[in-house]
């Protein structure tokens, strides 16, 4: 649906290695092994073959997966980065100080601690300026699902 079937050889080979995903390691490892699949494909792909981490035996990659307790010692990240995917409050807490041009955070509403919604809260009114999913993104989020897009000036 993204098109990057059309190009995949050339991204095997010179991958934009421009994602990076922090949280809790174990967790996004499992997530991975999700599988996604259109309308009447049996099949489908595992979300580990669509953003290929790097690991230890990847000949290449095109994600970088940070464990949320060790990511202060990994800051800055490399400047290729350009999606940063804060998962959860242990990553959400890093926010002020990734500089990725895009950063999504997942908040985990089952916690009763919100300091990781206050902090997004209090960067969009000190510093954001608000984006309409709808009308500016082209997207309406589904039923379940909360989204709140603003920018920041880096």
């Amino acid at each position: 649906m993204t098109g990057v079937d059309r190009d995949w050889a050339r991204r095997l080979v010179a991958p934009a290695a421009d994602l990076a995903i922090v949280g809790t390691k174990s967790w996004i490892n499992d997530d991975l092994e999700a599988v996604l699949a259109r309308g009447g494909d049996p099949d489908g792909d595992s979300l580990a073959t669509l953003l290929l981490p790097r690991t230890q035996k990847s000949a290449t990659w095109f994600s970088r997966i940070y464990s949320s307790s060790g990511f202060a010692d990994q800051l800055p990240l490399p400047a290729d980065v350009s999606l940063t995917i804060l998962d959860g409050q242990g990553a959400i807490k890093y926010l002020k100080d990734v500089l990725s041009p895009v950063v999504v955070c997942v908040f985990d509403r089952s916690v009763a601690d919100e300091s990781a919604a206050e902090q997004a809260m209090q960067l969009r009114n000190s510093r954001g300026e608000p984006i309409a999913l709808s009308s500016q993104l082209g997207w309406t989020p589904p039923a379940g699902i909360e989204a709140l897009a603003f920018t920041v000036a880096l």
